[in-house]
């Protein structure tokens, strides 16, 4: 199961647009030894600079992840009102020794955590739960219930076990069984997939999305036009969303094609 885990990691990295690039420079750079190959090598470096400048300027992530976001919105008071509990999925949580709790927070997993503690204050009688992600079989979901608790929150519960996104849906419903109905908290860009995952496993998932990226559709200026790293980490977060959502439904069709057949 390990193996099938990482090999799926590894092979959505160079998916990605970053490593799409990294691929077309590495192909310029290897045929760029032979003097037989001079028009493969301008070939793949003129590949690597339309994906580089198309990933690191804003259209492409823009258009890619709005679908993704656009699809739930923010729940009615009494949608959440029906719910059991509050489940949260944060993205990396750093595990290394020595760091404060703090410390051990990326962007995305902050921003998550504030929505759902937000979230809490408004129910406090609901049980909040923290699932997953920890890196590589480590502590993740711990250190943001110890932060919890130092803020004074209770009825917080950490499930450390998961390690994406489908195992966290199949320990929640482990813990709390079928047919629950739950706040699923996460960024809106992972609802699609994980509401899907959540529903396969039998749970009854209210999309809770915790916040935005893309906006709403603006005048184009230069600094849309201008390069920016963080344009390419959005779009390798809406790709792994898409690659995500394919795999799963292709592999939800493979697995009713076989009961058919059965």
């Amino acid at each position: 199961m390990d193996l099938l885990f990482h090999l799926k990691k590894a092979i959505s990295h160079l998916l990605y647009p970053s490593g799409l690039v990294f691929i077309f420079l590495l192909l310029s750079f290897l045929t760029s030894f032979s003097r037989y190959r001079r028009s493969q090598t301008r070939f793949f470096l003129t590949l690597a600079a339309i994906f580089f400048y198309l990933s690191t300027t804003s259209f492409l992530p823009r258009f890619f992840l709005e679908p993704l976001e656009a699809r739930f919105r923010v729940p009615l008071e009494e949608e959440l009102e029906s719910a059991e509990a509050i489940v949260l999925l944060p993205c990396y949580i750093a595990s290394d020794p020595g760091l404060r709790l703090i410390d051990r927070l990326g962007g995305e997993t902050s921003k998550r955590f504030l929505a759902v503690l937000l979230l809490k204050q408004k129910f406090p009688e609901k049980p909040l739960l923290i699932v997953g992600a920890g890196a590589g079989g480590k502590t993740g979901a711990s250190y943001l219930k110890e932060l919890a608790q130092n803020l004074g929150f209770k009825k917080v519960i950490a499930l450390d076990a998961p390690k994406d996104t489908v195992s966290s849906a199949r320990e929640v419903k482990r813990f709390l069984g079928r047919n629950k109905p739950v706040v699923l908290v996460t960024a809106a860009y992972h609802l699609p997939r994980a509401v899907f995952l959540f529903r396969q496993e039998g749970l009854k998932p209210i999309p809770y999305p915790a916040y935005r990226i893309s906006k709403p559709s603006k005048e184009i200026t230069w600094q849309d036009l201008w390069p920016h790293p963080l344009n390419l980490f959005y779009l390798d977060l809406a790709v792994h969303e898409y690659l995500g959502l394919a795999f799963y439904y292709f592999m939800d069709h493979i697995a009713s094609f076989k009961k058919g057949r059965s």
